[in-house]
């Protein structure tokens, strides 16, 4: 039996009162105004005992406040200064190394994360495949956005002042099939928007074809995009949506994950 499967089967336990204290958290977190035991009663679905118990620990801790003698309370600063630790020590290169390296060992295929930077993709991260023909991205380049997967994304989901940069520098035409006027670049972006995530088919060099899917932070704002370039001898075209498409998204989420972003894998409805 492999040690996941060990995992899970094991009974799963279960702490009532660390649940509640979460949820209030959050719900003291996420409200304007202070409130008070009744509202967070109502909230939180527990005794009244349980709560007002909880808020004198908090409280005790200078985790929360006590703003009015109602009493109300609201959180303060103490709970941040601790959680901000982990995120000023989490950036997106660190989270996405296992991960990628991960998938990379499992597909033997191209990998990269990508990010814009001067308004194309730069490579903070770059696996070659395993494959004798190599596909000659380097990490630290610079590449076309709008011809390659990771760009589109990153594009796709950039403010319109950033796409209108990109199509200012000039979208180039790198094949016959690279979609380099304004008006296909704009139907990509909104494509890759509905879709979440961008293919490319051979627009940014003949016989290659990527898949990308963006990585977002605790925002929920895309900030790099990570993706796979085969060759055509290789997979057809449905096949890097059908096989790659779940493991690249599926990885996509975690590294979001790791960046605090609460949200969906992507390609999930």
């Amino acid at each position: 039996m492999s040690s996941e499967k060990k995992i899970l089967d094991k009974p799963k336990y279960d702490a009532p009162a660390a649940r509640i204290v979460v949820r209030l958290i959050e719900a003291l977190c996420a409200s304007e105004k202070p409130l008070g035991v009744t509202e967070l009663v109502q909230r939180l679905g527990a005794s009244a005992n349980m709560v007002f118990r909880l808020l004198q620990t908090l409280e005790q801790e200078r985790w929360i406040t006590r703003v009015t003698d109602d009493p109300k309370f609201a959180m303060t600063l103490i709970p941040f200064h601790y959680t901000a630790q982990p995120v000023a020590r989490m950036d997106v290169v660190r989270a996405a190394q296992a991960p990628l390296i991960e998938l990379w060992q499992n597909v033997g295929e191209c990998l990269y994360l990508g990010v814009l930077h001067d308004d194309k993709v730069l490579y903070l991260s770059h696996h070659e495949g395993t494959h004798n023909v190599h596909l000659g991205g380097r990490l630290g380049e610079h590449y076309w956005p709008h011809a390659a997967a990771a760009g589109k994304v990153l594009a796709a989901f950039a403010d319109t002042d950033q796409r209108e940069r990109i199509i200012k520098k000039g979208l180039v035409k790198l094949t016959s099939a690279t979609h380099c006027d304004r008006k296909s670049f704009l139907a990509d972006m909104e494509q890759v928007r509905r879709q979440g995530y961008a293919l490319d088919f051979e627009e940014y060099m003949e016989g290659g074809l990527c898949y990308a899917a963006p990585v977002r932070d605790y925002t929920g704002k895309v900030v790099a995009a990570i993706g796979t370039t085969v060759l055509t001898i290789h997979y057809q075209r449905k096949d890097i949506v059908r096989v790659l498409g779940p493991q690249i998204n599926e990885v996509a989420g975690r590294i979001s994950t790791a960046l605090g972003w609460p949200g969906k894998a992507t390609g999930e409805k």
